[in-house]
């Protein structure tokens, strides 16, 4: 009794062939639009009501009279300030 061992032959179907085919060009349109193709630039012109903006813009603000205005003085702080000495462990990353 002879064992006969035969190599399969690899056939290349066509539906393989266009498979690939399509998922190359698939990949290559991806990244042509992805890396090369220029974005289109969308212009967005600003509402009438934006055009007077431009006076904010010449504004001199001085910090020492924001400090001293009523409606800043008025603020209160909700938060406990930190204690000088309590800040935190030295190496916040050690395990207790």
């Amino acid at each position: 009794m002879a064992i006969v061992i035969e190599e399969e032959k690899n056939r290349i179907s066509p539906i393989s062939i266009i498979t690939w085919l399509v998922i190359l060009v698939i990949v290559g349109l991806a990244v042509y639009y992805i890396f090369f193709s220029q974005p289109q630039l969308v212009e967005i012109t600003a509402p009438s009501s934006f055009q007077n903006i431009n006076p904010l813009s010449k504004v001199d603000v001085n910090p020492e009279d924001v400090i001293n205005s009523p409606g800043f003085q008025s603020l209160k702080s909700t938060i406990a300030p930190l204690a000088p000495g309590n800040t935190g462990r030295e190496n916040p990353f050690l395990v207790p």
